[in-house]
């Protein structure tokens, strides 16, 4: 009997003895586990990092265009590309690894900015004819949609007041027609004379500043020129009797997006 106990004293210090053993050895485990957690996420971290910065250059790498590398006259390493947005980037180099980066932006033309004429609604265009800067602004929705260089009569600074004048009268107008013209391409009728145009000749005639039976005039609008006649555009040569003149591309595409009777233009010096 003596013999069965001792045996199950043997076994249960046997079994306190693994427990002890296997609890240490659970301790002992747990700061190893933690650690390659630990390690395991830093890991992630830096692989996304990694991503981020490949997808940045790739981004970077869109909004370039082709790099044209040269060196200049002092040596220095000279990298060009034009932008994503159209800017001229510029960055030298030097011998001691200094580098200068310059951003030159280059601005959308003044004149005959491109646009789609079917997508333009009619009824929202609107003009402005500005004599000293021999331009002709149309706007869309309020907003410049493109301009043209045009050209006036002779006398064109001064204010119409009579038939025979050579002067561009000033005023807001209503273009009237959009017809085919055998000599100017195209010619759109303006509403001269109105009756802020009868106003300014009465009033020139009671100042004596014309004669007492000078006639106001008509048939004042906007016209093309002859075949091969734009640099006298170009030129600002002002040579009409008073109407506006535009070059031939410029007037067909105007008369793609105006609505006579409705377009409105504002002239001013």
């Amino acid at each position: 009997m003596q013999a069965v106990v001792s045996l199950y004293r043997m076994l249960l210090i046997s079994c306190l003895l693994v427990m002890i053993c296997s609890h240490s050895f659970a301790q002992n485990r747990q700061p190893d586990s933690l650690k390659r957690k630990q390690q395991l996420m830093i890991s992630n971290q830096l692989k996304q990092v990694q991503k981020q910065k490949e997808l940045d250059a790739m981004q970077n790498n869109k909004t370039k265009g082709t790099v044209v590398v040269a060196y200049d006259s002092k040596g220095n390493k000279v990298e060009s590309y034009t932008s994503k947005e159209g800017a001229k980037v510029e960055s030298v180099t030097d011998k001691n690894g200094n580098k200068s980066t310059s951003t030159t932006i280059i601005l959308p033309p003044v004149f005959n900015k491109k646009f789609n004429a079917d997508t333009i609604l009619a009824d929202s265009i609107s003009i402005k004819v500005i004599k000293t800067k021999n331009r002709m602004q149309v706007l869309y929705k309020g907003k410049t949609l493109t301009n043209y260089k045009c050209v006036f009569g002779a006398n064109y600074l001064e204010q119409k007041l009579q038939e025979g004048d050579n002067r561009t009268p000033e005023g807001t107008f209503t273009i009237l027609t959009n017809l085919k013209h055998e000599k100017w391409d195209k010619f759109m009728l303006l509403d001269y004379p109105n009756e802020e145009s009868y106003i300014n000749y009465e009033q020139a005639k009671d100042k004596g500043i014309i004669p007492r039976n000078a006639r106001i005039g008509g048939l004042v609008g906007i016209h093309g020129i002859w075949t091969n006649g734009d640099n006298v555009i170009d030129l600002k040569h002002n040579w009409t009797e008073g109407c506006i003149c535009l070059k031939n591309c410029d007037i067909d595409e105007l008369a793609r997006i105006i609505k006579p009777g409705k377009t409105k233009i504002t002239i001013v010096r």
